[in-house]
């Protein structure tokens, strides 16, 4: 299913699929890590893959079942990452190679929102300094995409960044971890446009 822009992509456009593509294309074995590699390593242990515009040839793929599909487009290439609490709380996004490829574009993908992702009271420990957290009727919640939207920004003020409208949990569509408790993904593709 296709997940617009608002504003149309650079080089490229994200679909989701909710079952694996017929299609050749770029994966890592995502490990909840900070690890971004390029298709010269590949196959990898790894969250993330850098290709520069010359070098995308095929789609790049990151499986999700509620985590952060987020494509970094920019001035020489791209970076999809697989992002979940913890890769944000360890850097993923501020890796060099995010920092490399000069970003300018940012589209977080079909994901888990706050008001599915409940966590324990604890759980502010891995974000001491985010505002994004909340309580409601005793419950605490926590904003992913704001928080990767902060640290983006922080590292890159002028960034354009478009988040998906969409939470995984609450859409039937989608698969979801925390709702179904299965290994079903989501197969989120950067095809060349």
């Amino acid at each position: 299913m296709d997940i617009p822009y608002r504003e149309g992509l650079n080089r490229g456009r994200f679909e989701t699929w909710t079952v694996k593509p017929e299609m050749d294309f770029l994966s890592v074995k995502q490990v909840h890590g900070t690890d971004i590699v390029g298709p010269e390593t590949l196959p990898a242990d790894a969250d993330g893959i850098i290709v520069s515009w010359e070098e995308f040839k095929k789609p790049i793929a990151i499986k999700t079942a509620d985590c952060l599909p987020i494509v970094i487009e920019g001035e020489t290439g791209v970076v999809f990452i697989h992002a979940g609490w913890r890769g944000l709380a360890d850097g993923i996004l501020k890796k060099p190679e995010v920092h490399l490829i000069k970003p300018q574009r940012v589209f977080i993908g079909p994901s888990i929102h706050e008001c599915c992702f409940e966590v324990s009271p604890d759980f502010k420990e891995n974000f001491p300094d985010s505002p994004f957290f909340t309580k409601n009727e005793g419950k605490h919640f926590f904003n992913l995409q704001l928080e990767a939207r902060r640290q983006l920004r922080t590292e890159f003020p002028n960034l354009l960044i478009e988040i998906a409208p969409v939470c995984t949990a609450c859409r039937p569509e989608f698969h979801s971890w925390r709702r179904d408790k299965n290994q079903n993904r989501n197969w989120n593709m950067y095809i060349k446009g």
